[in-house]
């Protein structure tokens, strides 16, 4: 009988495989049966294996899953390990891969991310064993946003190379992309142990750091919807909603709307931006008042110097203290 160890084993080794299954479905040397047949395959050894627990909870599946990604065995590249210990990689395959990695950096340089990609790409096929090229698509893929692909790359260039700084530092940055903080700051670290004079390691380092002694209140400070504003109710008060028809069928408000779309300067934005609120401060002030202090009860740091007060003051309409429960 299989031990529970060997059995955990299999299913990291699997979901190798099937990562690999998954990559092929997106060749284009396939026809849409063949792809049809792959998943098929794919929902097959998931099912065998039992990779998809659905019976535990959401968070317990959370959890579980946060744990699988870190465990190394998770990130092994079954075909890259078959290419690296039975393709023979002659000098001529060497030489092409290196002018294909010139290539791709010259198209990096000319924000061509995608296909700098493909190119990193045609040279790891012709050289699997080059930690270089691993890190170069990183960075591309990093570029494209796409930071658990960038992350899996400088893996696989670390595989090849354990000190290669810059492989360190890109892995850094894309755990930290990925809020990941602790991950990141081991990968800074070892950058930092390899070069310890890159002031660029050591930047991002203290801001990984800070991520971690400070975590933000709520998404506003990424540029999201705070956790604790309820934008829904916002946005459906019949009061505002009434205040934004009104608004919308006044000429004056039409034709600054309508410059809109001209703008690039950042300022002209800015003091459009104050005038449609100092607008809506002027026909409903309580109303204002009240999506002001929804806003700051969530933990958005507004400023209280714009938009003017409707009585010519230079500061907006104070929200009232919140009632005590």
């Amino acid at each position: 009988m299989t031990s529970s160890v060997d059995s955990t084993d299999a299913k990291f080794f699997v979901r190798s495989f099937i990562r690999f299954l998954s990559g092929q479905i997106e060749q284009p040397n396939f026809n849409e049966d063949s792809r049809e047949s792959i998943e098929v395959a794919i929902q097959c050894l998931e099912n065998v294996y039992e990779l998809n627990d659905e019976s535990a909870g959401e968070a317990e599946s959370n959890v579980k899953k946060e744990k699988e990604n870190d465990d190394p065995r998770n990130h092994i590249d079954l075909y890259e390990m078959y290419r690296n210990t039975f393709v023979v990689v002659t000098p001529e395959r060497k030489q092409e891969a290196e002018g294909l990695k010139n290539d791709g950096n010259r198209l990096m340089k000319e924000e061509k991310y995608q296909e700098a990609l493909n190119t990193y790409s045609k040279a790891i096929n012709l050289d699997a064993t080059n930690p270089v090229f691993y890190c170069n698509r990183a960075a591309a893929y990093s570029r494209l946003g796409d930071y658990s692909r960038a992350a899996d790359d400088c893996r696989m260039a670390l595989r090849h190379d354990p000190n290669y700084s810059k492989a360190w530092g890109r892995l850094g940055l894309a755990y930290s992309k990925m809020n990941q903080h602790q991950q990141a700051i081991t990968a800074y670290q070892n950058a930092i142990r390899l070069e310890p004079d890159n002031q660029d390691y050591k930047n991002n380092l203290s801001v990984s750091q800070q991520h971690l002694v400070e975590p933000p209140r709520n998404a506003a400070a990424s540029g999201g919807i705070p956790e604790g504003l309820d934008l829904g109710a916002v946005l459906n008060n019949p009061d505002l909603v009434r205040m934004a028809a009104s608004m919308m069928g006044d000429p004056s408000i039409q034709n600054m709307l309508g410059q809109l779309g001209g703008m690039n300067n950042m300022d002209a934005l800015l003091d459009t931006g104050r005038r449609l609120a100092q607008e809506m401060s002027s026909q409903n002030p309580d109303l204002f008042t009240n999506v002001l202090r929804q806003m700051e009860q969530a933990g958005v740091n507004l400023q209280r110097n714009n938009p003017p007060n409707p009585d010519g003051s230079g500061n907006p309409p104070q929200p009232p203290p919140p009632s005590s429960s």
